[in-house]
């Protein structure tokens, strides 16, 4: 598979970036470490007449102690951050689901703003473009219904990214820099809920920190795939406590992280928390495992990981 013809610039800063952006009226993506956007372009899902590459803009790989936060530029790649004293002293969960993404050939390549903004996925979704033409086009693609529920007007399409839950339990903010203006973000406000359109962004803003408060966590991240590496979760599952307050996050069985907040990890609260999230998923038929299933292994996670992380406080 082969992608199509595409011009190829490489701004030196974000404002420079963003002009480009413009002056191809949209026609263009941003290219990061390109783990999620370079498929997508060989199987024509993406069709961009330029591509954008944002590596040369230096402050966008940095990681900063800001003192009461981490500043954690978007082009950080997954790999360094892993390594970093703060995140593996202070963020556990978000440590092991660094760790737990891909393998480390491309987590020495992915960033964690790709890691985040990675697009949707799906069984019916992610495959050639001759697959899909064979198929017929779905929502996704600008059809009239899902094809993985035929007859259905809404995308099911999965948000697969490991990081995202875990950064939601650590109430992590998100800078974008736009045409207009830079705003800032509870991480949580980027998720339309819708998966087709998955993210709230503008046209031409470029993700560009992840802001993480420096509050000490004890937490970890659990994740269902089939191989023991590279495979995207078809579950995941990251829980924090933070000042004596935990949060548990879900993904990759819908459009969004699902986050709820327990105030005390009692076995009635833990169960109250997924009564809580299991009347928002869906999951459909498409991924490899069966929706039942995963649905069930919500449950069977999230209990596993909130279990293990107060015993191993006590």
């Amino acid at each position: 598979m082969i992608a199509s013809k595409f011009e190829f610039k490489s701004p030196k800063d974000v404002e420079e970036a963003v002009r480009l952006y413009r002056e191809f009226q949209g026609e263009a993506v941003y290219l990061s470490g390109g783990t999620d956007l370079v498929p997508r372009m060989k199987l024509g899902l993406e069709k961009p007449k330029t591509v954008i590459d944002l590596k040369r803009i230096a402050p966008l790989t940095a990681v900063e102690d800001q003192g009461d936060r981490i500043r954690i530029g978007a082009l950080a790649r997954i790999f360094d951050i892993k390594q970093n004293d703060i995140v593996r002293d202070s963020f556990p969960a978000f440590e092991a689901s660094l760790d737990a993404t891909s393998c480390e050939s491309l987590q020495m390549r992915g960033t964690i703003g790709g890691n985040l903004l990675q697009n949707s996925r799906c069984l019916f979704y992610n495959q050639s473009e001759f697959w899909r033409r064979s198929k017929g086009f779905c929502l996704k693609m600008g059809g009239e219904s899902c094809n993985a529920v035929p007859g259905a007007k809404t995308c099911f399409a999965n948000y697969c990214s490991d990081n995202a839950p875990a950064l939601c339990t650590l109430s992590a903010e998100i800078e974008l820099s736009g045409p207009d203006e830079v705003r800032r973000l509870n991480l949580v406000g980027l998720y339309t809920n819708k998966a087709d359109k998955p993210f709230d962004l503008q046209p031409g803003e470029i993700l560009t920190a992840i802001f993480v408060p420096k509050k000490k966590s004890i937490g970890g991240y659990e994740k269902l795939r089939i191989r023991g590496a590279v495979d995207y979760p078809l579950l995941g599952v990251a829980f924090s406590f933070v000042d004596g307050t935990g949060k548990l996050a879900v993904g990759a069985v819908g459009p969004k992280p699902y986050v709820v907040e327990i105030k005390q990890p009692s076995q009635d609260a833990i169960e109250e928390a997924l009564k809580a999230i299991l009347k928002q998923v869906r999951p459909v038929g498409n991924t490899v495992l069966e929706p039942d299933y995963r649905k069930r292994m919500i449950s069977v996670l999230a209990g596993k990981l909130v279990k293990k992380v107060m015993e191993g406080a006590k």
